[in-house]
């Protein structure tokens, strides 16, 4: 079996002042580092044969943490960056929301119908994410453990890949917490999510 380990980026200041966060970059806050350290401490004795991170900043800073010296390759990967916002990108969510309540709102409540301008759609971050997983698939063995650092819409998309839950209900799932781990394996058939969203390492 293929052991994929899922993680979302440390918080950052963009997280914290409620900013839109997509291909642009919020820096990691000093909660984001120490969440970062203790996910670190947490896989500490576990092997890891390879580690893969977006292309954006918080995400693969967020993976040199974890990684924590451990001689690990690191791989940056553009096919694991977050939802691209297009304009909306490092806006204010409510500052969105008094000029486009309604594609705001249709973003979130009814995700398989939004479609704007300079924005990824859904069904394009969903076939983006199936191109990630296959790569993953192809470029590790049996037996392989891997960590993947990336963002909170991309880890909504694979999980719902991973459940073939439709597009429309993405967001139906929890959302990952920063640095929430989840374990998926990989059979040579099927993907299996064994846990999802775990924040024990952050709450005690």
């Amino acid at each position: 079996m293929l052991t994929i380990y899922l993680t979302r980026h440390g918080q950052t200041e963009w997280n914290v002042q409620k900013r839109m966060q997509g291909w642009g970059n919020g820096e990691l806050t000093e909660s984001g580092i120490a969440d970062a350290k203790k996910l670190a401490v947490r896989l500490q004795d576990t092997h890891i044969d390879k580690m893969y991170a977006s292309s954006s900043k918080r995400a693969y800073e967020t993976a040199e943490i974890v990684r924590n010296g451990r001689d690990i390759p690191l791989i940056k990967d553009d096919l694991l960056r977050e939802m691209c916002f297009g304009d909306w990108d490092g806006q204010y969510v409510d500052d969105i929301k008094s000029s486009c309540a309604e594609e705001l709102r249709c973003f979130w409540e009814t995700p398989h119908l939004f479609k704007r301008e300079g924005n990824e759609s859904f069904a394009e971050l969903q076939e983006r994410t199936k191109k990630a997983l296959q790569m993953l698939v192809e470029q590790n063995t049996d037996g392989d453990t891997i960590l993947l650092v990336t963002h909170s819409i991309f880890l909504r998309t694979a999980t719902a890949i991973i459940k073939q839950l439709p597009v429309s209900d993405i967001f139906t799932q929890d959302p990952p917490g920063n640095t929430s781990l989840t374990k998926v394996v990989y059979d040579g058939d099927t993907f299996r999510i064994e846990y999802e969203g775990d924040m024990s390492h952050v709450h005690g």
